[in-house]
């Protein structure tokens, strides 16, 4: 039972950080969707305080999950109008390159946080 309460008070956290990036998007004047704005809240909540165990089990959980999220935007790939489907070598190149890329940008990213852990 106690896990199944860690992972809602998890998911409630979760929420409630992106519920307070959608109050900012709202009324700061700057293009940024709410959702980042309350990620970034939560980066720099819990590099102030530390992550807490039952939200990093809820993270994880969400994590192993995260491939679920996808199947509906692949299968609506099949349902596209013809002239759509027509422009697929574009359309793969896009996911091939934009996949690559963000592979490549969160390597650096990564090495970048991390180097001052490794001098440590």
């Amino acid at each position: 039972m106690s896990s199944a309460l860690d992972y809602l008070k998890g998911l409630a956290v979760l929420l409630l950080f992106q519920l307070l990036g959608e109050g900012l998007a709202q009324l700061l004047p700057i293009a940024v969707p709410g959702p980042v704005l309350g990620m970034l809240l939560l980066f720099f909540t819990l590099r102030q305080i530390g992550p807490p165990v039952w939200l990093v089990k809820t993270a994880g959980r969400l994590i192993s999950l995260l491939s679920l999220f996808f199947i509906p935007a692949g299968l609506g790939i099949f349902f596209l109008p013809a002239s759509i489907q027509q422009q697929w070598p574009a359309i793969l190149a896009a996911i091939v390159g934009g996949t690559l890329l963000s592979i490549a940008l969160t390597g650096l990213t990564l090495k970048a946080l991390t180097r001052g852990l490794a001098e440590e």
